[in-house]
């Protein structure tokens, strides 16, 4: 986990450099925010359905993020998610992720944006360390959108889906107790969920 929120850190440090210079370094139309979360997800492990609502054991958890929009349409986005609770047998996932964003509808103060992260994915399955268990991390990308409402000028409302794909996980085997089927994991893993949270604009229009 170290290793994530370093490489974490030093994706978002030009970031953090430019919001310390203050109203000379975010103008124009550019604008940085930032704020906070509550996720539900499907792990996608040890569950009978990839829907975002569709485990027996939804993993819920915070996360913190920053926008910084350098148009109207265009922007960066870094998040950083910890869904620790309510996992099956103590399992947990996180990520660190960052990329890009851009702004497709604009309707009555509601803005519809798009995204494309990627960066790193951590998790630990239920009843690790035992056999057939496993804790590591990696590589993953995901596309997404969020919708935002303004409160004020400052702040918004943020609602989120996020749909994770980790291209080179493979666990062992689980089994359904629900419907007495072995699961296998053997061709990635698709975390996904929905997210609400509130953003406060720092700097810029």
């Amino acid at each position: 986990m170290l290793k994530w929120a370093g490489t974490f850190v030093l994706l978002f440090l030009p970031s953090l450099a430019l919001a310390q210079s203050a109203e000379s370094a975010v103008g124009g139309n550019s604008s940085l925010w930032a704020g906070t979360e509550f996720s539900s997800f499907n792990p996608d492990y040890s569950c009978s359905s990839t829907g975002p609502f569709g485990c027996q054991n939804q993993l819920v958890g915070p996360a913190a993020f920053f926008d910084l929009n350098v148009s109207p349409k265009w922007g960066a986005e870094g998040e950083a998610r910890w869904l620790h609770w309510n996992g099956d047998g103590g399992q947990i996932e996180s990520s660190y992720l960052a990329g890009g964003r851009y702004r497709v509808a604009d309707y009555h103060r509601l803005n519809l944006w798009l995204k494309l992260l990627m960066g790193g994915g951590l998790i630990t399955t239920p009843g690790y360390p035992a056999p057939g268990s496993l804790k590591g991390s990696y590589f993953a990308y995901a596309p997404g959108g969020t919708l935002e409402f303004p409160l004020t000028h400052r702040i918004s409302l943020r609602g989120d889906y996020e749909y994770q794909i980790w291209p080179s996980f493979a666990g062992p085997p689980s089994y359904d107790t629900t419907t007495g089927t072995v699961i296998t994991h053997a061709h990635g893993l698709t975390p996904n969920g929905f997210s609400l949270g509130v953003t406060y604009r720092f700097l810029g229009q």
